[in-house]
């Protein structure tokens, strides 16, 4: 299936992936993509959180630069193409966060609560939609480029939990340990690392998921939404 609803922006339309319940007293998901937009992955996850019990929204970031993209991560000419749409969304990650500030403020109007997952790409959106956006809580999976962001950083007084592959390449050791640190000064801030476990640990169907880490993760994930929108 793919995109069912739309966020009308003052200068065009944002097409979502939604699933769940519509009602006032459902609180929403924001689902934030990878660099391969909104496939059969980010649509399975949404409709997982779905069924967990929340309205799950998954937006397509890449709109402006190129609508509708969806691209297979197993498939190794999509790599090159999704670096490409994820450089330029990132050249440009004050648009892409005022986009989702719309969504936020739609979705508003009729939930009770709002919440945020991303992961890799999203994982970063996710963390900025922590520090920037009118969400109630958010979670980052794997998000990349998050070290720069620590530096000077005003963290809210809401809810973050992140999840980090130990073997994750694209957060090295280092890095792992500059969040683990500056984060630890955050009571409302869990930082969990998963041994065994490397970038894209709990994409779904995916050569990289890791069963022992995503699994836990999930349910930490299922809990801390339903703590802090239920």
């Amino acid at each position: 299936m793919g995109f069912n609803e739309v966020v009308k922006l003052s200068d065009g339309e944002m097409k979502c992936y939604a699933s769940g319940s519509q009602d006032e007293s459902t609180p929403a998901v924001i689902v934030i993509q990878e660099i391969f937009g909104v496939n059969a992955n980010i649509r399975a996850t949404t409709d997982r959180l779905a069924a967990a019990g929340f309205r799950a929204v998954a937006p397509d970031l890449f709109w402006r630069l190129r609508p509708g993209v969806v691209l297979d991560p197993e498939q190794p000419d999509a790599r090159a193409e999704a670096m490409q749409l994820a450089q330029r969304y990132g050249d440009d990650i004050d648009q892409g966060i005022a986009d989702l500030a719309v969504l936020v403020a739609a979705l508003r109007e009729r939930h009770s609560k709002v919440g945020m997952v991303g992961y890799c790409l999203g994982g970063r959106v996710a963390f900025l939609g922590w520090l920037r956006l009118d969400v109630d809580a958010a979670v980052s999976y794997y998000g990349v480029g998050i070290a720069p962001l620590l530096e000077d950083m005003d963290a809210p007084e809401k809810p973050l939990l992140m999840h980090l592959g130990a073997d994750d390449p694209l957060n090295p050791p280092q890095v792992q340990g500059a969040i683990a640190e500056r984060l630890a000064r955050e009571a409302q801030a869990d930082v969990r690392v998963y041994e065994g476990a490397g970038h894209a640990f709990a994409r779904l169907a995916a050569s990289t998921y890791v069963e022992s880490a995503a699994k836990p993760a999930d349910e930490a994930t299922y809990q801390f939404l339903q703590t802090h929108l239920g």
